[in-house]
């Protein structure tokens, strides 16, 4: 949870979106733990084993993506590159047998710009490694367009992580001060540190708030 700043206090009676949640740990753990916590994510329409194939696929695309990239890493979160392989290998087995429970109740298939979801249905919608993340490849107008959505069916915060890119210079998307500038007339936009470390640079969230 440090990867948003996240805890048990503030969380109490909350309800959780997370938000192109792909493969990752965070809903069933939360879950578990009796949190109200829903995925999205366009890969929930697929069944089970399919499923779990792209789990596997995805975690050899992280590897390869990050093999020769030491350099362009913080390791003072994983401590290394071993630690991080094993972290995410026990991530993919309790994402796999949870969503072979939960598939159509905690997932729910659908993606950004358009959630499938009622106004303000959520108190914390959470979007990691899309946003800004890719800023290479979608567009600023998705952007835009995918925040103005994750806040149209949230009535309390909408957090991002990570504010910086794949180019791995430590430098934020030059999209967060796009963000900051087209939304400062409609919400409360403030970058936050946090304490996960991975990426160069990327020990920032960002956090939107309906003034």
């Amino acid at each position: 949870m440090s990867m948003f700043k996240l805890d048990p206090e503030f969380l109490e009676e909350k309800t959780i979106l997370d938000c192109a949640a792909g493969t990752s740990s965070f809903t069933p753990v939360m879950g578990n733990q009796g949190y109200n916590v829903t995925a999205l994510d366009p890969i929930y329409g697929l069944g089970y084993g399919l499923v779990e194939e792209r789990s596997i696929d995805d975690f050899h695309t992280l590897i390869k993506a990050h093999s020769g990239l030491e350099h362009k890493v913080d390791w003072s979160f994983f401590q290394n590159s071993k630690n991080m392989i094993e972290e995410r290998i026990e991530s993919c087995k309790e994402f796999i047998d949870d969503y072979k429970v939960f598939k159509g109740l905690r997932y729910v298939e659908g993606k950004l710009p358009q959630l499938p979801f009622t106004n303000n249905q959520f108190s914390l919608t959470l979007c990691s490694h899309l946003l800004f993340l890719y800023d290479d490849r979608l567009d600023y107008q998705f952007h835009l367009e995918s925040i103005r959505e994750m806040l149209r069916v949230t009535a309390g915060e909408v957090r991002i992580y990570p504010l910086v890119n794949l180019q791995g210079n430590g430098e934020k998307s030059h999209f967060v001060n796009l963000i900051k500038e087209d939304l400062t007339h409609e919400v409360n936009v403030e970058l936050v540190e946090v304490d996960y470390r991975f990426r160069k640079g990327g020990n920032e969230m960002m956090k939107i708030k309906r003034e």
